[in-house]
């Protein structure tokens, strides 16, 4: 059973970043940091206050001007950039990214479908036309919601390849092989 999988449907544990309990990382939480332009979703060099942004949003609080203690939060994120890391990584890890099906990749020129549809919305769009009420679409842990649509699109016929974790394992396996060379005897 691939391992991503298993996690994906293992409820989150309640997550504190920064102090704030943040909801389960959802589609809702993906498209308003999209619509902000958050570079915590397209791996542009972050900043503190874009780390609290982010925070804010997960933790569907008002986005505003800083009180008081998110201004001592935000000078000792700047101040100690360790401290810095490890809260933008626990922020990483709270996305439960890693816990999106893999794809086998298509080989050179294979075509496939594109569409001018934000991939959130297509996403949710396909949940709730599969009986799913459109508040448990767009608030679903996102990695619950991206493992039932590929498994919606696969019911309805379309080539889906997921890498299960074994075959990654075993395809790893197999290149540290290669690269260590043959064995000697």
């Amino acid at each position: 059973m691939d391992e991503r999988f298993l996690q994906a449907f293992t409820d989150p544990a309640p997550v504190l970043i920064l102090g704030r309990r943040v909801w389960p990382f959802c589609l809702k939480h993906r498209v308003r940091l999209m619509a902000l332009g958050s570079p915590l979703l397209d791996g542009r060099p972050v900043t503190p206050v874009d780390l609290l942004v982010g925070v804010k949003v997960c933790a569907e609080e008002p986005i505003g001007r800083p009180g008081l203690l998110d201004s001592w939060r935000l000078a000792r994120l700047s101040a100690n950039p360790g401290l810095f890391e490890a809260e933008l990584q626990r922020f990483g890890e709270y996305s439960l990214v890693t816990r999106w099906p893999k794809f086998w990749e298509k080989k050179e020129g294979a075509a496939g479908a594109t569409s001018t549809i934000p991939w959130p919305l297509m996403v949710v769009a396909n949940l709730i036309a599969s009986g799913i009420e459109e508040q448990r679409a767009w608030e679903m842990p996102e990695c619950q919601a991206i493992w039932l649509n590929v498994a919606l699109i696969a019911r309805k016929g379309a080539d889906v390849n997921v890498l299960s974790t074994e075959e990654e394992e075993f395809m790893a396996s197999v290149l540290a092989a290669e690269v260590a060379g043959p064995a000697k005897v």
